[in-house]
Parts: C-alpha cells; sequence; structure tokens
C-alpha cells in the first residue's frame, strides 16, 4: 500500500487548541445564550458578554440555564431575575446580587477574569 506523504504534509490535520477552566470559544455562546464556564455563567447580550457567578443567590440555581432576555437572566428554580451585566436583582425572591466577573474577548476565544 502507497500512501502519499506529500498531501499529508502540506494539509496537516488541524490541532484543537486546549482550553483553559477559564476560556471559551466565542462562537459556543450565541446572541440570547448562556455556558457554564467553569465555575461563571457566560452570557451573550447583543454580541456582548457578561459573566456571573453560576448560582443563584436565592437556593443556587444554576443560572446558566435561565432564559435571558436583553441583560436579564430568570433563575429557572424560583423566577428570580438578575442583570447579568451588573449583578443586581431585578426581582426577588433573592435579595442579594450575583457576583459579576469581566469577560476578555481574544479573536476567537474568550476568557473570563476573577479577582483574586
Amino acid at each position: 500500500m502507497q500512501t502519499n506523504t506529500q498531501e499529508n504534509v502540506a494539509n496537516p490535520p488541524i490541532q484543537s487548541e486546549a482550553l483553559k477552566n477559564d476560556q471559551f470559544r466565542v462562537d459556543a455562546v450565541p446572541r440570547g445564550s448562556a455556558l457554564l464556564v467553569g465555575d461563571a455563567a457566560v452570557f451573550n447580550v447583543a454580541g456582548g458578554f457578561c459573566a456571573t457567578q453560576p448560582k443563584c443567590t436565592h437556593r443556587g440555581g444554576p443560572l446558566n440555564e435561565g432564559k435571558l432576555e436583553g441583560s436579564t437572566v430568570t433563575c429557572p428554580w424560583h423566577g428570580t431575575q438578575y442583570n447579568v451585566c451588573t449583578g443586581a436583582v431585578l426581582r426577588g425572591p433573592a435579595t442579594e446580587p450575583v457576583k459579576t466577573y469581566r469577560v476578555v474577548v481574544e479573536g476567537k476565544i474568550g476568557r473570563v477574569e476573577k479577582e483574586n
């Protein structure tokens, strides 16, 4: 069996760069959606990215599974609404805001930055 090594050299397999725990592919979070990235929830708000802690401050509901409308996410467990860019509670039962984190996008990769 003869192989064409010239072709393999000209078209090497594309290696997928491994992402770190705080990174995500921008195309994995379409507008109006959310993604769990490490221990943060990343939201695509009109083409920009905001990130919060992943759990509701009321009873720990998964915010990345909530409905996102504009910059407002609704916790799927008890209906608390938060502004995902500021962390503010817009509607209870929660009374404590969620932590927010900075998101940096470089090309096709986004990264959640947390203060130490």
